[in-house]
């Protein structure tokens, strides 16, 4: 099952400190506004954490990616010099 952003917060809507995690990065986003729905809101999450302070982490899902895929981008960058 596919969870998004959109979904944790409609299940959320009395929680105060909700952060948005990724890739080591921390956000709070309380409360999240129209244009961060819009950016963020279909992102697939990949846990739900509690915070001690009573808060929630929305840890969003990360995708591995190779090394030979990074190459090929940058060989297709040098392409248009």
């Amino acid at each position: 099952m596919r969870v998004t952003v959109k979904d944790v917060l409609a299940l959320l809507p009395n929680t105060k400190d909700i952060y948005l995690v990724w890739d080591g990065s921390v956000f709070q986003h309380s409360p999240f506004t129209a244009l961060e729905l819009d950016a963020y809101g279909d992102y697939m999450v990949g846990s739900i954490c509690p915070t001690e302070e009573g808060g929630v982490e929305i840890v969003l899902a990360a995708q591995p990616v190779k090394v030979s895929r990074i190459k090929v981008a940058h060989s297709m960058n040098n392409i248009h010099k």
